[in-house]
């Protein structure tokens, strides 16, 4: 293993995110293919931001004549992430294991090649260090960074994985989105009630409630009509327009009233069509009965 080259790597939290979601995913739905993806973000210098990741469709083993993903996707996906983000660049790949293995490096070549990026590093997950939720079983991230050099050793040229220091970096805005992420996730795995389900607990409730009064209502009606309860007439016509509210609420009676609107709605189309129809009806008719009089006037005229 070479020595450290000196960059300086700032991982962003949507990139570890992104890279732990794909891992999980592929590992629970029993996907034979190689985790692979590719990382963008901005490097000034030394210092390397890595902002975002997409995945790439894995088409084999990498080679010198495949490279192992399918470049049109990785090119137009690529294009696609540049027009959104004119400062991003791409930075590396990424993938699973705990080191970069012999097989990587045509893959490591193709991706220098089709992305005019000489000095690509790769980011590595070590998928048997996470848990079933996703979270790792220890305090230290399982990933590494790796950097590739040529050194000449006794004349020859060889290519060489540099393990790169890297550090955990946030904006602003990533720090209270991962803030409210990992509170949702906390409460979730702590048993306690996340958001949604406060506010649909509140419109159970609110329902349970509703449906109590109204059979306290028809309670006191039954009471009533059989008259062992005297008749509050201020408290019936509360009740009819609440009834009358109820009904209006009701499926079938929205279906009705949509209907109703619907009809009258064509039927003052229908009404204009009519009308516009006589009118052009009462109009061919002047129109003939003028010819047809100074026809007549003519034809049977004591001077003609």
């Amino acid at each position: 293993m070479g020595e450290a080259t000196g960059l300086d790597v700032h991982l962003h939290p949507l990139v570890l995110i992104n890279i732990s979601d794909h891992v999980v995913r592929f590992k629970h739905t029993g996907q034979t293919q190689r985790v692979l993806g590719a990382m963008i973000g901005a490097q000034e210098g030394r210092r390397v931001d890595v902002h975002n990741s997409f995945e790439l469709l894995v088409s084999g083993m990498a080679s010198d004549a495949d490279p192992g993903f399918d470049l049109d996707f990785f090119k137009s996906r690529l294009a696609q992430y540049m027009e959104v983000f004119p400062k991003y660049e791409f930075l590396g790949w990424y993938s699973v294991g705990t080191c970069p293995q012999e097989s990587d490096k045509p893959l490591h070549k193709k991706m220098q090649e089709v992305s005019a990026n000489e000095t690509p590093f790769v980011l590595l997950l070590d998928s048997t260090k996470l848990g079933e939720a996703g979270a790792t079983q220890s305090e230290e991230l399982p990933v590494k960074v790796w950097d590739s050099s040529t050194q000449l050793d006794q004349g020859v040229l060889k290519f060489v994985w540099n393990d790169v220091p890297y550090a955990i970096d946030t904006l602003e805005a990533e720090r209270i989105a991962v803030n409210h992420v990992a509170k949702s996730a906390t409460a979730l795995m702590g048993g306690h009630s996340s958001d949604f389900t406060k506010h649909t607990s509140g419109l159970s409730n609110s329902v349970v409630m509703l449906n109590n009064r109204v059979k306290e209502l028809l309670e006191y009606m039954k009471e009533v009509k059989a008259g062992r309860a005297p008749r509050n007439h201020d408290v019936l016509r509360q009740m009819l327009s609440i009834c009358q509210a109820l009904q209006a609420s009701h499926r079938d009676s929205l279906q009705d009233e949509f209907c109703g609107e619907f009809n009258d709605g064509a039927l003052v189309v229908l009404l204009a069509s009519l009308t516009k129809a006589s009118a052009n009806t009462s109009d061919l008719l002047d129109k003939f009965q003028l010819a047809h009089d100074k026809k007549h006037r003519h034809r049977y005229h004591p001077f003609g």
